[in-house]
């Protein structure tokens, strides 16, 4: 009884300590995001809905782009108002007109092939002291999660 006892309490710390690392590392990623893509004049939601853009061929619809981004759609839409504003993207109607289609413009092309490569640059920082092997065991291991 004892040892199942002991059991218990050490996953349940176990759990815990993965929770809190897990909040901690979502966090440190956003933190190194923000800062890196500042550089180009993009905030992360920016560089993300122009990566999602590229590689839907550079044209989407705006609710796929907020659905692909998990946040709300006024999120989403503050984001691709400011990428509008920057000559980043186009927005207009589709054939269906409540249904709004956004396009990448070329110098929307050139930013997010930048932020691309920026995008490679933060993942080597923040995760480069990982073995390839190490990284897929991690992902592996939070795909059961």
């Amino acid at each position: 009884m004892r040892t199942q006892l002991a059991r218990d309490s050490t996953s349940a710390a176990s759990h815990s300590e993965l929770f809190e690392l897990l909040g901690e590392l979502a966090r440190r990623r956003f933190q190194s995001a923000e800062s890196s893509f500042a550089r180009l004049g993009l905030n992360h939601s920016e560089a993300r809905l122009l990566k999602l853009l590229s590689a839907a061929g550079g044209q989407a619809a705006q609710e796929e782009l907020s659905a692909g981004l998990g946040i709300d759609r006024s999120n989403s839409g503050r984001a691709l108002k400011s990428l509008e504003q920057q000559g980043l993207i186009l927005r207009s109607a589709g054939e269906d007109k409540r249904r709004k289609l956004v396009r990448l413009t070329a110098e929307g092309r050139r930013k997010a092939t930048a932020a691309g490569r920026l995008r490679g640059e933060i993942i080597s920082a923040f995760l480069g002291r990982l073995s390839e092997a190490d990284a897929a065991e991690l992902c592996r291991l939070l795909r059961r999660i």
